[in-house]
């Protein structure tokens, strides 16, 4: 009986696993921090499923120095380089991501599901802030312009082919 009673007791007593912050897409940037070092941020473990390809981003802000590392699903860490101007460089993180003084990582996942913590080093001090975003993949004018091209090559190939049956 002592034996049923304890496992009960283990049972109920037993720590609940996280629940992961969850990361929406073309939702602009989400919020969070690292209070302390070497954990990860305060809304670790974050997750997101998508059914199509997507642009993953984090930026550091607010004081100059911090560097992130994302493991999990999605593995990367922070640098510091000047971001493209294009929809990362909007919204509340947005001159963040811009200014080469600050950490930050991009990569584009494909469709499926990810979890994934986001540690951070704590150099800038702590508590330290950070932005994190999804975007849906959209072509860029180069990509169109290289497909539209290509269409008109495939296009003119095959007229000239027909031609020369006739």
């Amino acid at each position: 009986m002592n034996l049923k009673l304890g496992l009960l007791a283990a049972i109920i007593l037993a720590p609940l696993p996280a629940t992961a912050a969850t990361l929406t897409v073309d939702t602009g940037w989400a919020d969070d921090s690292l209070s302390s070092v070497p954990g990860p941020t305060d809304n670790s473990p974050w997750t997101f499923s998508i059914t199509s390809g997507a642009h993953f981003t984090v930026a550091d802000c607010c004081i100059v120095g911090d560097t992130y590392t994302v493991a999990g699903d999605i593995n990367g860490a922070s640098t510091f380089y000047a971001g493209a101007n294009d929809v990362r460089g909007t919204g509340s993180y947005g001159s963040f991501w811009l200014d080469a003084n600050f950490g930050k990582f991009s990569t584009y996942v494909g469709p499926g599901t990810y979890t994934f913590r986001v540690t951070g080093d704590g150099a800038g001090g702590i508590p330290a802030g950070l932005g994190l975003r999804l975007d849906s993949s959209v072509p860029e004018p180069a990509s169109w312009a290289m497909m539209i091209a290509g269409f008109g090559l495939v296009g003119a190939s095959m007229r000239r082919r027909a031609l020369k049956l006739a």
